[in-house]
């Protein structure tokens, strides 16, 4: 898939060593590098290189001399952060210290992904990278405290980003297509927090853009564009495209929970507002990013 109609000045070609390959992003990087021009990726799942050893970071890094590293492991359970506090900290901030002293030794850059939830959702317009961070959340918290360590690096790039799905990913967004072709009864849906889905191979080919342009540092924000939406609105959205699709398949009618409805004892607290802009990075890098919609019709 080629989202973004960019194109390179001069080819140039890029080893990236890529942590937690197995994941949502991680899997998605790993299909898209076969087919993108001028990347030898070096995939390392969880069982192949433990973030958190310090020393095998720098053996993996030493070994496979890259050019770039993409960070895609992470504590990305926001409920459980709330009650494992010490390991969301250590797989979000301490694991990144280890990782920049093995891309210091080989003169990496390090993309480390980010999160909208480093916000405190009080604004009514996209966030952008100017906009102070204030957390509500363990979560958010740590994956802030993770960027400082990431930026403090010369050569460290943050890239927020929220809501990602693809078929490979394990949430809510992924789910609703399979949600609503098997359930009998209303799919019901929270209707309160504004956020932007990001499909996963859109972020991917940001990413790539990086690495093909060369960029050393900086902080950015990359979601699907088109002002975000709640759970509840997405939903509907799918539902909308099987239907134009498939005008005879029997779905589950999508209703919002009521104004009754609250959050279930243990969820953390989460940004009623986190849309967030990608102006800067497709500026920079000359992208056009799609709209929130246009993934939609690649997981129904």
């Amino acid at each position: 898939m080629n989202a973004f109609p960019f194109f390179f000045n001069t080819f140039v070609f890029m080893k990236i060593l890529l942590t937690g390959a197995n994941g949502g992003v991680g899997t998605v990087v790993r299909q898209m590098a076969l087919d993108t021009e001028g990347i030898d990726l070096v995939p390392c799942s969880r069982e192949a290189l433990d973030v958190l050893d310090s020393n095998a970071l720098k053996a993996a890094l030493l070994k496979h001399k890259p050019d770039y590293v993409i960070n895609a492991a992470a504590f990305t359970q926001v409920d459980r952060a709330e009650v494992e506090q010490q390991e969301a900290f250590r797989l979000n901030v301490e694991c990144l210290k280890g990782m920049v002293d093995a891309c210091n030794q080989v003169g990496a850059v390090l993309i480390h992904l980010s999160t909208d939830y480093v916000f405190d959702g009080k604004k009514t317009t996209p966030y952008t990278e100017e906009n102070k961070e204030s957390p509500i959340n363990v979560y958010g918290a740590s994956k802030l405290a993770g960027e400082q360590v990431v930026l403090a690096y010369g050569n460290g790039i943050i890239v927020r980003t929220s809501w990602v799905y693809s078929l490979h990913s394990k949430n809510f967004l992924a789910a609703v297509p399979r949600l609503l072709r098997t359930k009998k009864e209303p799919l019901q849906v929270e209707n309160t927090q504004v956020n932007s889905p990001t499909f996963a191979p859109h972020l991917v080919e940001a990413l790539f853009a990086l690495v093909q342009k060369n960029v050393r540092r900086g902080l950015y924000h990359f979601t699907n564009t088109g002002g975000g939406c709640t759970r509840y609105e997405f939903a509907c959205r799918v539902r909308d495209k099987i239907l134009e699709k498939e005008p005879g398949a029997v779905l589950a009618p999508v209703i919002p929970f009521g104004p009754e409805w609250q959050e279930p004892p243990g969820t953390a607290p989460r940004p009623l507002y986190s849309v967030m802009s990608p102006d800067k990075i497709a500026k920079q890098l000359g992208l056009e990013v799609p709209h929130w919609e246009e993934g939609i019709d690649f997981i129904i």
